[in-house]
């Protein structure tokens, strides 16, 4: 989320320069290659912030469908959770009436 709101704030700086751009002052644009700054065109590094935002953007995507598939799985465990415990309480309520029968049978 960090890199997308920073890239974000990338293109609308760009955009400002490409905007001033129009009005005859020429912006500078570098981009850092290791510890080099090297002239970059404006329309490139627009280009390389648009691409970047949408490959954020997929992988935020792809993300957010990965969490709601694994929420959607641990909806359906709990309620199987659910169902066996539910089964569990009523073979031992069984299992409990049957000896208590048993016991009621052998004192009579």
């Amino acid at each position: 989320m960090a890199q997308r709101n920073e890239n974000e704030m990338v293109k609308q700086e760009l955009e400002v320069c490409e905007r001033e751009g129009n009005d005859g002052n020429e912006a500078v644009i570098y981009k850092q290659v290791g510890p080099v700054l090297i002239k970059n065109d404006l329309d490139e590094a627009l280009e390389t912030v648009r691409k970047r935002l949408e490959f954020i953007s997929g992988e935020m995507k792809k993300t957010e469908q990965l969490i709601e598939m694994k929420e959607k799985q641990s909806q359906e465990l709990a309620t199987k959770i659910q169902e066996m415990q539910g089964a569990m309480q009523r073979a031992a309520a069984e299992a409990a009436k049957a000896m208590a029968a048993q016991q009621y049978q052998q004192v009579s």
